[in-house]
């Protein structure tokens, strides 16, 4: 059985944020996030969260609010399942389509999250550059979080990782499970 790429990104506070950005950004947004290996979460320590924010804004991601993620979810899915008009679409159409007002440079679709399973359809694969935005306390936490991410999307076939922590990136790559070749 093929695993889907429902693939978490860990951005923590030692990461060249910059950098990670830039690479989260082109990685998502490239074929309007079809590439099954493009990140579906991404995942900051607190402590960066409003570089991130600022980082990611100022690379034309938009970060969507309550409302508009309450549309975006009926828009995007029918029960927990994504539909397929909105695969492979730009990050404007998909917002179109829900009713949202966005500006038609966006790069990606940003919607801030804290719950990972069955209801909570942000934290599958997506198809599209939407992304889903965790913020965590710690890296034990963001590491438990990117766990969860991958067994939820059907053990994943990547992740990833932004850290300048080589405890952190050891640790990481022996608790979140991929398998390869699954694409």
């Amino acid at each position: 059985m093929l695993a889907h790429g429902n693939v978490p990104c860990y951005i923590d506070k030692t990461a060249k944020l910059r950098t990670a950005v830039t690479d989260l950004v082109l990685s998502k947004s490239f074929d309007n996030g079809m590439i099954c290996a493009s990140e579906q979460a991404v995942i900051v320590d607190k402590e960066i969260a409003k570089d991130f924010e600022k980082l990611m804004k100022e690379a034309d991601c938009y970060f969507v609010t309550k409302e508009e993620t309450e549309k975006l979810e009926k828009a995007m899915f029918k029960e927990d399942k994504l539909l397929s008009a909105i695969a492979g679409q730009s990050p404007y159409n998909i917002a179109k389509i829900a009713g949202v007002n966005i500006p038609e440079s966006t790069k990606v679709l940003v919607v801030p999250q804290t719950e990972v399973g069955e209801g909570h359809p942000f934290s599958k694969e997506k198809l599209s550059p939407v992304l889903a935005y965790y913020t965590v306390n710690s890296r034990d936490k963001g590491i438990e979080l990117a766990e969860r991410l991958i067994e939820f999307g059907g053990l994943g076939h990547s992740a990833v990782i932004h850290s300048e922590d080589e405890e952190a990136i050891q640790e990481f790559s022996n608790r979140v499970k991929v398998r390869k070749n699954n694409c």
